[in-house]
């Protein structure tokens, strides 16, 4: 049997319309935003989810409340989830860091350079597909999986399941509240992909 596993992302705040870096910063949704976590739930509401993980972070945890208001699943939090440690760049407007020198340098050579946290793109990794790993041995076989979570982290579970060099992550285009899925038979095979940064429409419910 197949569990599969949806990565959602979670949908928008304001910060994400004035352009600003969340990282850590505990930013709820905008009415944009729950409409779209609505439209993710209205669009899964005959898939039978059995457990919903979260990112601890409270944009994260308000798409998967939603979510879960629908499918009846069990909310669990996991930090390893929760979107990069990005340190003093959080809060920046993104034209302000874009034109940083270390920022620069991350995007260079994000293998090698650190977040100003210190946290590295390895380590991130680690620990988003160890939330994953974890996910299907407590799972189980054949249940389905909803994981709520940020754009980077996405990025980064995506493209290590993709078999991509982790450097090539931010070439993911996955928008706020979009569904990929991850379709896992075994632990010897890599999974199969069913969907990528799809996005069901929000219109019915505006």
């Amino acid at each position: 049997m197949e569990t599969t596993v949806f990565i959602i992302r979670h949908g928008i705040t304001d910060w994400h319309v004035e352009r600003r870096v969340l990282g850590h910063r505990d930013i709820g949704l905008n009415r944009t935003g729950l409409l779209q976590a609505q439209s993710v739930a209205a669009a899964l509401a005959d898939v039978t989810i059995g457990e919903i993980i979260a990112s601890p972070l409270l944009r994260a945890v308000q798409t998967a409340e939603i979510l879960a208001e629908k499918s009846g699943g069990a909310i669990t939090r996991d930090p390893r989830l929760s979107d990069f440690r990005v340190g003093k760049w959080e809060g920046m407007s993104y034209d302000d860091l874009e034109a940083r020198e270390d920022y620069k340098k991350f995007n260079a050579n994000p293998l090698v350079e650190k977040l100003p946290s210190g946290e590295g793109l390895h380590q991130i990794r680690d620990r988003a597909i160890g939330a994953i790993d974890q996910a299907l041995r407590d799972a189980p076989t054949g249940e389905n999986i909803a994981v709520i979570t940020h754009a980077g982290i996405a990025r980064v579970i995506l493209g290590h399941y993709l078999g991509m060099d982790l450097a090539a992550y931010h070439q993911l285009d996955l928008r706020p509240a979009s569904v990929s899925v991850l379709s896992f038979r075994d632990d010897r095979n890599p999974p199969r992909v069913l969907s990528l940064g799809w996005r069901p429409t929000i219109k019915e419910l505006v």
